[in-house]
């Protein structure tokens, strides 16, 4: 791990989709949808979230617009834009949110494997879970019943693709033209409720060996033996790194990540921020965008995340709160993925006023150039299922 991301710093990630959080954030920055889809704004926004020191980026995604016909869903796919900032950035995770329900599995590991390829280990994967008709009918897939038993089976499969190239097997040997070593690579040969994958993948592993997978509490359950392991090679390991849950108040959302502990190494909350910003108050803004929701959209801003509308000292001590370890030495969460309202308005407050803050205070620590987000998060980098020398070595194999 990264001598400049101890583990026990609390990490500070930030949605950066569109034009914010809110659906009434691109009518209220007044953003049109050749704005939503700059590649010169994307990059950036990202920039200023590096250089604020966020731990990483979070990339919302979904085939069908929020609003059918409106410029204000417009977006580019995720993982096309986190490849974009790839080369733009040194030191922030990308994290796209990649759907789980209609996408084939054998495709989501081979992009996330390049993409985790292309930003030299920053990559990360939020497993998306889809629950209307219309977008079964716009992969022409009938519509999947338990999507979270489908999202389970897609990221335990897209794990063992990761695994199916060895670290190792790339020789390169042109003295004896051998490109790759056969015994290292392997096929998953993944049987699931609907659907199975032989492999292996097309591209080596990526270098995190797995890249790090955070779902929202639910999306992903644990694989039938509790672990999100199975009757895999190489033992038990979770199926999901980071677990992001909600609550309607501190006090829930503290109930809600002991309750994820048990399946998940990090827990982290989500965060809705509307920030003092430009002589008005978070309350006041946050009445402008629920008035201002187009019509068909979820009114007022409906979400199981827990909420800050105020201050961005109000905002510091609520961080701090769940930052702090408690007396048994335990922190309450290991970080937070904040979702701005308008991301034009909050994140200038974020970089100024509410980052350096946590800094000073040693809560949080900005990543290191180079640094995977294994590193950053204080995750370590797991072995190979596949490859014999570990099985011979582990206990009991």
């Amino acid at each position: 791990m990264s001598a400049s991301q101890p583990p026990s710093s609390f990490f500070v990630g930030l949605d950066a989709d569109g034009a914010g959080a809110h659906p009434a954030a691109a009518a209220v920055a007044r953003l049109a949808g050749a704005d939503l889809v700059s590649g010169a704004r994307l990059a950036r926004t990202v920039r200023q979230a590096e250089n604020a020191g966020l731990t990483f980026v979070s990339f919302t995604d979904a085939l069908l617009p929020a609003v059918p016909g409106s410029p204000a869903s417009a977006r580019l796919e995720s993982v096309t834009r986190a490849a974009f900032v790839s080369r733009t950035t040194t030191a922030i995770g990308l994290v796209p949110q990649v759907p789980t329900t209609y996408p084939e599995p054998f495709h989501v590991a081979a992009q996330l494997a390049s993409l985790d390829i292309a930003a030299a280990g920053r990559a990360g994967w939020i497993p998306g879970v889809t629950r209307d008709a219309a977008t079964a009918d716009a992969y022409g897939r009938p519509v999947v019943g338990d999507v979270t038993r489908e999202a389970r089976d897609v990221v335990r499969v897209v794990r063992d693709l990761w695994d199916s190239w060895e670290d190792d097997a790339v020789i390169r040997d042109v003295a004896t033209g051998r490109y790759v070593d056969r015994d290292r690579i392997h096929h998953v040969d993944f049987e699931g409720e609907t659907f199975s994958v032989k492999g292996p993948l097309i591209t080596p592993r990526p270098p995190q060996g797995q890249l790090v997978v955070l779902a929202a509490d639910g999306d992903v359950p644990p694989a039938l033996d509790g672990t999100g392991a199975g009757d895999r090679p190489g033992g038990a390991e979770p199926l999901v790194d980071v677990t992001l849950v909600g609550g309607a108040g501190v006090g829930a959302a503290r109930g809600n990540a002991e309750a994820a502990r048990e399946h998940s190494p990090l827990v982290g909350v989500d965060l809705e921020v509307v920030l003092d910003a430009g002589g008005r108050t978070g309350a006041d803004r946050l009445a402008v965008l629920d008035a201002s929701t187009p019509v068909g959209v979820r009114s007022p801003w409906d979400t199981r995340a827990l909420r800050w509308a105020g201050d961005a000292a109000g905002l510091v001590a609520l961080l701090t709160e769940l930052a702090t370890p408690g007396p048994d030495g335990r922190r309450p969460v290991d970080g937070v993925r904040l979702l701005p309202a308008v991301l034009d308005v909050d994140l200038p407050v974020l970089a100024r006023d509410v980052l350096p803050a946590l800094r000073a205070a040693r809560l949080t620590a900005v990543p290191r150039p180079g640094a995977t987000l294994r590193e950053s998060l204080g995750l370590p980098r797991p072995a190979n299922r596949y490859d014999t020398r570990v099985l011979a070595d582990a206990p009991n194999a």
